[in-house]
């Protein structure tokens, strides 16, 4: 029986999907040197992270066995809101000031992408743990989750080292975080269709 903390796990699941394609498509169309409407793309995502935060509080007060890592993606969704915020209300004009203003608008890109490092870094941690988790199973789901874990950890790793050195590490930073997002979305996925919360008897205790 679907219960609502299996359906706002699936929320958060399709969410964080969403917010891989936004940035797949964001990432292509700059390649491609297309023009790129950023208020459209850069909404969706804000209002997608807006989203996995509210829904992974509804079931990081739930779900016991994976309460770090709904934590974890709670606040990793409000940082992304933050900084597509700025990105939204803070960079045209910057941009548009000339070059008496360019210091404050290298300041604010500077800011925006810590805390795009800082929810990179904890999305990783989240498919960390739930990764670390599947790997107790077995067969696919035991592959699956080293696979998780593993991209998790690369992606803490690599976002980490971005928060210190800034804009550099930009691309490694941003891929690692997607692929680990993208993985991660699966796994919670998986976890809401298995209906692994404490309201459900056949979940197994760790």
């Amino acid at each position: 029986m679907t219960t609502p903390l299996h359906r706002s796990l699936q929320a958060v699941s399709i969410l964080l999907f969403s917010v891989v394609a936004t940035q797949i498509i964001y990432f292509l169309l700059s390649e491609m040197g297309a023009e790129i409407n950023r208020m459209i793309i850069w909404t969706v995502e804000a209002v997608a992270f807006l989203g996995i935060s509210v829904f992974a509080l509804v079931d990081r007060f739930a779900e016991r066995r994976f309460s770090v890592a709904l934590a974890a993606i709670a606040v990793g969704g409000m940082l992304n809101a933050i900084q597509v915020g700025m990105g939204l209300a803070m960079f045209p004009p910057l941009s548009e000031a000339g070059e008496t203003m360019a210091p404050v608008f290298q300041s604010v890109l500077a800011g925006a992408f810590f805390l795009y490092f800082a929810g990179k870094f904890l999305f990783g941690a989240a498919a960390f743990q739930i990764g670390v988790h599947f790997v107790r199973d077995s067969g696919t789901i035991k592959v699956l989750g080293a696979l998780t874990a593993l991209t998790g950890l690369v992606a803490m790793g690599i976002n980490l080292f971005a928060m210190a050195q800034g804009m550099p590490l930009v691309f490694p930073a941003g891929l690692s975080g997607t692929i680990s997002t993208l993985l991660l979305a699966v796994v919670v996925a998986i976890v809401a269709k298995r209906g692994e919360g404490p309201s459900d008897p056949r979940s197994p205790r760790s």
